[in-house]
């Protein structure tokens, strides 16, 4: 399959990085819209620029600890490629003033061309987050995303913040993805720190209905 299915197997791996960390669930009884566009930076003439992965979804509270989601990947569609994730996200400790606040989420990810068959990918994310001035959710995170095509486990790490205005919320994200990849040999030139990995940049926004 990877060898007549490859644009599934690179969309897998790159959309991944187009969803911002899922930090904490949604509060119970409530639906949230989220989108989210972004990804590891290239440099063209020298600028970095962000590639625009995109991904359209919700996320539902089964309750306060308890959530699950589910996110279309639109850019692959531009290639012919459909792309969805389905997951949950555990909150395994809520903070407790300087203690963050720890969040698990398990993804799994399928890509296909609709002709030659599918990929499944699975993905783990631990979220430390900190509720900073009752508004500011600041968090740093990190993920292990399984490459069903090499057999491999590939790594990133983030940073970023979540602030609402209503019921509506702006996310800002950055990202280093596979510190352990020596990007001197990628066909792309990448905006990497030391020649290792990616670094990048996602934006997501989520509309809350129902709920506090």
């Amino acid at each position: 399959m990877r060898r007549v299915f490859p644009l599934a197997g690179f969309f897998a791996l790159a959309c991944a990085c187009g969803l911002p960390a899922h930090v904490r669930p949604v509060p119970a009884g409530t639906l949230a819209l989220e989108a989210g566009v972004g990804g590891p930076a290239v440099r063209l003439e020298g600028t970095p620029v962000p590639l625009p992965l995109s991904t359209l979804g919700a996320s539902y509270g089964l309750s306060d600890r308890w959530d699950v989601s589910a996110h279309a990947h639109l850019t692959p569609l531009l290639l012919g490629v459909a792309g969805m994730d389905v997951g949950a996200t555990w909150l395994a400790l809520a903070q407790d003033g300087g203690r963050p606040a720890v969040a698990l989420t398990g993804r799994g990810y399928v890509f296909s061309d609709l002709d030659t068959g599918a990929l499944f990918h699975g993905e783990a994310t631990a979220a430390a987050s900190w509720l900073l001035r009752e508004r500011f959710l600041t968090y740093v995170s990190g993920s292990a995303l399984y490459d069903v095509v090499e057999s491999d486990v590939l790594w990133s790490l983030a940073a970023g913040t979540r602030v609402p205005f209503g019921r509506f919320a702006l996310q800002v994200e950055l990202g280093w993805y596979w510190p352990s990849y020596d990007a001197s040999v990628a066909g792309a030139e990448w905006l990497t720190p030391g020649g290792r990995g990616a670094l990048g940049l996602v934006l997501g926004g989520s509309y809350r209905f129902g709920g506090p």
